[in-house]
């Protein structure tokens, strides 16, 4: 299953909770709406000799207006409910990990194993194409566990136990990162947090029958027939609640039990190395303790966690054993004990000093040596592998991500750790190379955010042109998490003026273009979660379509026969039949603006054969250089289809 049927699948699981859910709450209403009728029916007959008035009213059959009320009542509940959920948890992942009590761990951070974890991150998110997500640290909990949270890559959040951190090797918490990077990659964490709201909504019907229940008066003679009903009443709803919360833990923990199996299979693709991600799991069963969580929303986040965070009745994740043996046939039970005595040896030794924490690359790397030699002019591509490519990334780009991350110049590093330097080099990241242009971007960007916004920008802009074209993509993605400590509003600002810098510009080099867009979308997609993979087939974007290949045939060619045949190896793959023929295309910014966002909703399956054109039209001259790639690259974030560096 690649990186597209993942997609459809997603989304079809999606569609099913949604139905399971309005099937859910009507059952729950239609329950609720029984016990109303049987309690009225009890209360008009222990009041019908009472009040005659009140006997007339309750007559047999006459509920509607009541029945109406409870409804309304039902269902305003349940999905006000929901929608508060949804919305404490649009912050994103790191509004989960905090309600997990999780503390962010800063870029200037002087403690080893924090030091490695974000490298760890940042070399799987450049290897993966997405913004480097925010790291947390679950100091409290000593058990081995992880979890990656969010609506999309751009806003999410990793965290991670503290016992992950002082019990796994670098290799074994690689295993377990690779592991949770698949469910940032395969759509499972926008899954993930709206079933936490969807059961939520389903919840707080059972915690107010329950808290009726607790609290109501237990009354005395003259209303001991009221509040004996409301007591049954309020029982049963309660009941009913935890009824329907019961059959949502069900299908909930079936879905989980899915999606960390294929979580399984991809972080050992990824990494190549089944020992880590094995190592880490013989661990768990190890450890007395295992992957346990001792804070309260554990039951809450159980189906997003690398392992199951407590014991449940219906289990969010494969067995220990099976998962290890999925892994590796050959493992045996008895490696438990031995893994055991050995951490408890370990344990016994006197503690050195803890290496100071590396990326994983060699000194000479940093000369940028080693990212020439693996970034390169690439001939004879195949477009279906470069397709297969989007959302699996292997050992050779974590490698490439290494040597990246190692020739980054310091003080682009650094400004990874300080919203204002990020802020600074982020907008001059996105700014033309023509100098008539530029000075008129740094003046619409004084009106918009200020003139000393616009004095960090400038300051920044010789580091980013000496930047090379596989080092640009990789620094605007490691700035998201600074960026996203920025309230809400200033990032909606600076939005709006990348937005502005997009539409104000008719001739834009192609490269800066990508780069500009990719910074608008992560940026945007930090505040709005991305809608969920559309349904539209190619044909009803022939235009957009158009449009695409020939500014990326443009963008290649040494003359117009040249774009012409880069054109036609593109859309003839899409529509061997009939077409639109080439034209050079003018003013195509704000054009290519619009139809890539409509070329988003683009079914997965024609989304590979797009990726597919687009490689097809790129090497129809032979070659695929270095720019070209991070072109492509772009041009897939704007299609939610990450594509990992280009490799020789």
């Amino acid at each position: 299953m690649n990186f597209f049927e993942r997609q459809a699948a997603a989304r079809r699981t999606s569609r099913q909770w949604v139905v399971l859910f309005v099937l859910a709450v009507t059952a729950i209403v239609i329950a609720i709406d029984t016990v109303t009728v049987v309690a009225l029916s009890f209360y008009r007959q222990r009041r019908s000799h009472a009040d005659e008035d009140l006997s007339y009213a309750l007559a047999a059959g006459d509920f509607q207006t009541p029945l109406i009320w409870t409804s309304l009542i039902v269902l305003a509940v349940i999905v006000i409910a929901s929608l508060y959920k949804s919305s404490v948890l649009r912050a994103g992942g790191s509004a989960v990990a905090l309600s997990a009590g999780g503390v962010r761990i800063d870029r200037n951070s002087t403690d080893a194993a924090n030091k490695q974890l974000l490298n760890i991150v940042e070399e799987m998110s450049i290897a993966s194409g997405v913004p480097v997500p925010e790291v947390y640290v679950l100091e409290d909990e000593t058990g081995i566990n992880a979890f990656a949270a969010g609506h999309a890559p751009a806003n999410a959040a990793i965290a991670v136990t503290r016992g992950a951190l002082n019990t796994l090797t670098r290799s074994e918490l690689q295993g377990v990162i690779a592991h949770e990077f698949s469910h940032l990659l395969n759509g499972d964490m926008r899954l993930n947090i709206r079933l936490m709201g969807l059961l939520f909504g389903i919840l707080v019907i059972a915690v107010a029958g329950r808290f009726v229940s607790r609290f109501a008066p237990r009354g005395d003679r003259k209303g001991g027939g009221a509040i004996a009903v409301l007591m049954i009443a309020a029982l049963a709803i309660m009941a009913i609640g935890y009824i329907g919360l019961f059959f949502g833990r069900l299908i909930q923990a079936a879905v989980a039990r899915n999606r960390e199996s294929l979580a399984d299979a991809s972080a050992v693709q990824f990494t190549r190395d089944a020992l880590g991600l094995r190592g880490a799991l013989v661990k768990i069963g190890a450890i007395e303790g295992g992957s346990r969580l001792q804070v309260a929303s554990a039951d809450e986040i159980a189906h997003m966690l690398f392992a199951p965070g407590m014991s449940r009745a219906f289990a969010t994740h494969p067995p220990l054993v099976s998962r290890l043996r999925a892994i590796d046939p050959t493992f045996r039970e008895s490696e438990f004990d031995e893994a055991r005595r050995k951490l408890i040896a370990q344990q016994a030794e006197p503690k050195s000093s803890a290496p100071a924490a590396t990326s994983g690359t060699s000194p000479a790397a940093r000369s940028g040596e080693r990212l020439n030699s693996l970034l390169g002019s690439v001939v004879g591509v195949a477009p279906a592998a470069v397709a297969q490519l989007v959302g699996a990334p292997t050992t050779a780009h974590i490698q490439t991500a290494q040597a990246i991350f190692a020739s980054l110049p310091e003080n682009i590093v650094q400004a990874t750790a300080d919203v204002t330097a990020a802020r600074g080099l982020f907008l001059a990241l996105a700014l033309d190379d023509d100098s008539e242009v530029r000075a008129r971007q740094l003046q619409f960007i004084a009106v918009q955010l200020g003139a000393k916004v616009a004095q960090d920008v400038e300051q920044w802009l010789t580091q980013a042109d000496r930047l090379q074209a596989g080092q640009r993509q990789p620094a605007l993605l490691r700035l998201l998490p600074a960026l996203r400590q920025m309230s809400r509003d200033d990032r909606a600002t600076l939005l709006n003026c990348l937005t502005g810098l997009l539409q104000r510009e008719g001739r834009i080099a192609v490269d800066k273009y990508a780069l500009r867009k990719l910074a608008q979308l992560h940026l945007r997609e930090s505040i709005v979660a991305p809608p969920l993979p559309g349904r539209a087939t190619l044909n009803l974007y022939v235009d957009e379509l158009g449009l695409l290949l020939g500014v990326l045939a443009q963008a290649g060619a040494d003359d117009v026969a040249q774009a012409r045949i880069a054109y036609e190896a593109g859309m003839s793959f899409l529509f061997p039949r009939a077409r639109p023929a080439y034209a050079v295309a003018a003013n195509w910014a704000p054009r290519l603006d619009a139809a890539l966002d409509k070329l988003d909703r683009l079914m997965p399956a024609a989304k590979e054969l797009l990726i597919q054109a687009l490689v097809n039209t790129i090497t129809s001259d032979g070659k695929f250089t270095v720019h070209e790639a991070e072109l492509l690259r772009a041009v897939c974030a704007a299609l939610h289809c990450p594509l990992p560096p280009l490799v020789r």
